[in-house]
């Protein structure tokens, strides 16, 4: 049965610390390095992680933390073995950010995908909580990736569901999709200042994505299920290009669709 296994670690600072740049990086070497560094070249690997979090935020660009003050992250992982290895890592007293920042508190949970109580709700909300880009197939030859940044269903679904097929998560493919398209409405989306931001990486490079929210309806009850277990996946496993690094992180919440409102 496919499981994802949630190691989610807070640490505080060691002393006044000022944290930089996009944090998801610093939380992936964290990862990378726990476990060998072993999964460097793999193009779908099979973890994700979010930034560090301070508060309800994730750290995208600057952040000073004072002596004490707490931070998490969350890493993702769908092989046990892994998952177990970070976490017997992290429970070593490992410190990142040269020491700065000492892990306080570790929680494991597994997650059962085929057991997991799933709504039965056909509308739903995504908040995106860091830059979220969708690989596109162009046209044309050219020498750069090219990306859609918009929240369209099929760019979340599609990206869900081709990286859950790599990692034998899940065996949904293109009935699927045709559904998606077909019957799941984007029915509003917005965000505060811009929608489309760029964070900074270390190499030198940037990242840019979708920051905001949407909301979805599907308008046929047919693969409600399917579509709650990806939306699962998704929560997870993020649902972004880059994904190992922290992009993608949505948080989804369920929601009352407008026409069961007025049959209550």
């Amino acid at each position: 049965m496919p499981a994802i296994y949630v190691v989610r670690v807070t640490l505080r600072a060691r002393d006044a610390a000022t944290v930089g740049g996009f944090t998801g990086t610093i939380v992936e070497s964290a990862v990378l390095r726990a476990l060998g560094g072993q999964l460097h070249g793999e193009p779908h690997k099979p973890f994700s992680v979010t930034p560090l979090f301070l508060g309800g935020r994730p750290i995208v660009d600057r952040a000073a933390l004072a002596p004490g003050q707490a931070v998490w992250f969350r890493a993702a992982f769908t092989d046990p073995r892994q998952a177990q290895a970070f976490t017997m890592w992290v429970a070593q007293r490992a410190e990142l950010l040269g020491g700065r920042l000492r892990p306080d508190e570790v929680e494991y949970v597994e997650v059962d995908l085929d057991r997991v109580s799933l709504p039965d709700t056909r509308c739903f909300r995504a908040r995106y909580l860091t830059p979220t880009r969708y690989a596109q197939q162009p046209l044309m030859r050219r020498s750069r990736p090219l990306y859609d940044f918009t929240p369209r269903p099929i760019n979340l679904f599609k990206s869900v569901v081709r990286h859950a097929r790599h990692l034998g998560m899940t065996r949904l493919g293109a009935p699927f999709l045709r559904w998606v398209y077909t019957y799941v409405a984007l029915t509003d989306f917005g965000c505060r200042g811009k929608c489309v931001t760029t964070v900074k990486l270390p190499n030198g490079g940037i990242a840019r994505g979708y920051v905001g929210w949407a909301t979805y309806m599907a308008q046929n009850r047919k693969r409600i299920r399917s579509m709650w277990k990806t939306l699962e996946i998704a929560r997870h496993l993020n649902a972004s290009t880059g994904r190992s690094m922290g992009l993608g992180v949505v948080d989804i919440t369920p929601l009352t669709c407008p026409d069961e409102k007025r049959s209550l």
